[in-house]
């Protein structure tokens, strides 16, 4: 756990303190945020709580020789500059990724999926450095920043890659546009498709994607009027039955998902390398007869040569692991969405993001690899206290691991 705390930050982190009156190393203070993170504190209070319990010999092996208090954290964030810190998380995926017993799914290629996710949202006042936008429910201004991610769903730890971050006067769409070729430059080796919500459905992205060399496969909505219209219409009138099915109980009711898939002729749509148009319809049925059912379209560039009919309705349901490994944990566990520890300004959310994205690959590296309850990972909150003993207590990583 030592080990890992001390994370190989790049070079360009650059300390922003004044040069006179420094009692922590700069790194080590980053590196007990990210530490905290990781196991679930939220505020600088807590961050500065764990670094007591540690205990002084552990202090001094993160750089903190003394006991830390969250004013000084508080100061350092506030003016820490973001630059490097892209860098540090990349370096660290990187050297996880390399290991072979990292923990991945079975498919023919990596998934890489795409979303966006809420960072900040404030009515309070100014938030410095971003825009604001009328808000038509409060009638009152909207400061709101936001990312657009970029996580590797094809790994069991579902990690953050990168992610270009978004104001409220921003769409997702042109953030692809930059995200996208840096992940391949970066991770290319590692993942043949990406996948996405409807949002980024638009011709440039499905374009940029094949450019790349990559397969991708988006959600289609009213965003895409004609697409999803033809898409609607052909899936209906071949009236087949369904190529592929999965059956399983969740919170109490039975789900059951379908696949649809018509082929599509060259040219048969205006839309770059799209090859296949695929329905999902998915059932949730109680004990008591009732169901709810939902439809969900989608268009792709793979084909039957590179994906079954299995591992495509498989892939719908990766890519919404995105929500519910990723999103899910960063607000529930780490309380993204609804704590910023420091005085909001555009740079330094940008900081808090990347430094909880570095906690979250943390955390979910280890909980990956620790062993499953019965045929499930462990409890997020489980993983966080698993974490924290090794660090408080001095256990070794090692008797928290699989053999494997």
């Amino acid at each position: 756990m030592l080990q890992q705390a001390r994370v190989a930050w790049d070079k360009a982190v650059k300390d922003p303190r004044d040069g006179r009156g420094r009692r922590h190393g700069h790194l080590g203070l980053l590196g007990l945020v990210v530490v905290a993170f990781a196991v679930g504190k939220k505020g600088l209070k807590q961050v500065a709580q764990l670094a007591q319990d540690v205990g002084a010999r552990t202090r001094k092996r993160l750089g903190l020789p003394q006991a830390v208090v969250g004013s000084t954290l508080w100061r350092l964030l506030e003016k820490q500059p973001a630059a490097g810190l892209r860098e540090t998380m990349m370096a660290q995926v990187q050297q996880v990724l390399k290991d072979p017993r990292t923990p991945r799914l079975a498919f023919p290629m990596g998934v890489l999926s795409l979303d966006g996710k809420s960072l900040w949202t404030t009515h309070q006042g100014e938030v410095k450095g971003l825009e604001s936008v009328a808000n038509n429910e409060a009638g009152r201004e909207l400061w709101s920043q936001g990312a657009l991610r970029a996580v590797l769903t094809s790994v069991v730890a579902a990690p953050c890659l990168d992610m270009e971050f978004v104001s409220a006067k921003q769409g997702e769409s042109p953030a692809l546009r930059q995200l996208f070729p840096r992940v391949v430059q970066a991770y290319g080796e590692h993942f043949g498709v990406a996948t996405g919500d409807a949002g980024l459905t638009a011709a440039p992205n499905a374009a940029l994607v094949r450019q790349w060399g990559k397969h991708y496969c988006f959600g289609l909505k009213a965003n895409q009027p004609t697409l999803h219209e033809y898409a609607v219409r052909v899936i209906a009138a071949k009236q087949c039955p369904a190529r592929a099915r999965t059956q399983e109980r969740a919170h109490g009711k039975t789900v059951v998902r379908e696949l649809w898939t018509p082929a599509l002729e060259p040219g048969e749509v205006d839309f770059p390398g799209a090859r296949m148009l695929l329905l999902v319809r998915q059932q949730h049925w109680g004990d008591d007869g009732t169901c709810e059912e939902e439809y969900r379209y989608f268009v792709t560039s793979l084909d039957t040569t590179l994906f079954t009919f299995k591992q495509l309705l498989r892939l719908v349901r990766v890519h919404w692991g995105i929500e519910n490994r990723h999103h899910w944990t960063l607000d529930v566990v780490l309380g993204e969405d609804e704590h910023q520890p420091c005085r909001p300004t555009r740079t330094a959310l940008e900081v808090v993001a990347w430094l909880r994205a570095i906690a979250f690959n943390l955390l979910s590296f280890f909980r990956a690899r620790l062993p499953l309850e019965g045929r499930h990972l462990v409890q997020w909150d489980r993983a966080c206290e698993l974490l924290r003993d090794s660090l408080v207590h001095g256990r070794r990583l090692e008797t928290l691991l699989t053999a494997a």
